[in-house]
């Protein structure tokens, strides 16, 4: 039998593949990938196994931006909750302390801010009438200045504003805060009134509270 001296383009080949088999001479037959055997932006989804590949520890803390979320399949609630009250009238005439005219409270997953709003209407019976009105967290009045009232009969003053609204921003480190934020758990929120004169009756007292995450 004659042996040919020549090599073939099919010896070649079958002797590469023994040797990867055999030597696992390259990286690619050893089943390890490095960046550096990844072409720059070469990767698409449908190379990614669904559900699978990126999570959240592989991403860089607040680096995703409002472009790459779909905003509407996000849970408002887990970081900016909601919540609020009211009711028709709060009846001051009788009082002798401060009411709770309208009240609620949030729960607060992190230490947070919140943004407060309350607003009221006053009536009285024909009599010069004050009261006072104030934002209370937690027990504590933080954010006042509302004077609902007449002078008289339907007449206002800089002392008897009638209908009011108050906006406060939690800040400062006076408690119940720390550097403006509150934390985590259930907090109280409450329209508080105080009758000053006259018969103050707040009509449609409203308080509402939104949570802001520190971060």
């Amino acid at each position: 039998m004659k042996i040919r001296r020549h090599l073939s383009y099919a010896n070649v080949g079958v002797t590469v593949c023994l040797f990867l088999i055999v030597g696992g001479g390259a990286a690619y037959a050893t089943g390890e990938l490095g960046s550096g055997d990844i072409k720059d932006n070469s990767l698409r989804s449908e190379d990614l196994r669904n559900r699978k590949a990126v999570r959240g520890k592989d991403v860089a803390r607040n680096a995703l931006r409002g472009g790459q979320i779909t905003e509407r399949t996000l849970n408002a609630e887990s970081f900016a909750p909601l919540a609020g009250e009211g009711k028709a009238v709060c009846d001051l005439t009788a009082a002798t302390t401060a009411v709770q005219c309208a009240k609620t409270s949030i729960k607060l997953k992190r230490r947070s801010r919140l943004l407060v709003v309350a607003t009221g209407g006053q009536e009285s019976a024909s009599v010069p009438t004050h009261a006072t009105c104030a934002i209370n967290i937690d027990g504590i009045d933080v954010g006042g200045g509302a004077a609902p009232g007449e002078e008289a009969v339907d007449n206002t003053s800089s002392a008897a504003q009638n209908g009011f609204a108050l906006t406060f921003v939690t800040a400062g480190n006076a408690p119940p805060f720390r550097d403006g934020t509150l934390r985590r758990g259930r907090h109280a929120v409450a329209l508080t009134c105080e009758k000053g004169i006259g018969t103050p009756k707040i009509d449609q007292p409203q308080i509402s509270v939104l949570g802001i995450a520190s971060g």
